[in-house]
């Protein structure tokens, strides 16, 4: 059973992270996607329908993060000694699950709908550029682990 509360309380910091806060934030200037799509040589008709995409699902997006949030503040405010807690821990995580779930077909329906926008070079682009960052997040896990099981 402590697995599993490792296990919900990892998930649910981790979908505070995750929950796309790049898009929410009107201080960024748009940092997201400019950065997202940078060097992709973007039209302005692009540029203008990729940011009507962004702005029509930006509800979606906040509200999911504000579900996060919550979630995790409530998980957050569990007593572990109290009796109901096995009882408390599994019904958060399995809405962490729902809430999960979600926010991976909104971010996929987004993704879907961006992809349409753009030609299919600049496609492959977008997919070469997620390789390649997923295997600096790969490199720097692995140091981390190193470091840590010295």
């Amino acid at each position: 059973m402590k697995r599993l509360i490792t296990i919900a309380l990892v998930s649910l910091s981790a979908l505070t992270m995750l929950s796309t806060p790049a898009l929410a934030r009107p201080d960024h200037d748009g940092g997201y996607m400019k950065h997202m799509f940078k060097g992709l040589d973007l039209t302005d008709e692009q540029k203008s329908q990729i940011g009507s995409i962004m702005e029509a699902n930006q509800p979606e997006s906040q509200a999911l993060r504000e579900r996060t949030r919550s979630l995790h503040d409530k998980m957050m405010e569990l007593d572990p000694t109290a009796g109901d807690y096995q009882t408390d821990v599994q019904t958060l995580a399995n809405e962490a699950a729902e809430l999960k779930r979600e926010q991976v077909l909104h971010g996929s329906e987004l993704r879907r709908q961006v992809a349409q926008v753009l030609t299919p070079e600049q496609r492959e682009e977008m997919k070469e550029r997620a390789a390649k960052k997923r295997e600096k997040f790969r490199e720097r896990a692995e140091r981390w682990a190193d470091k840590k099981g010295r």
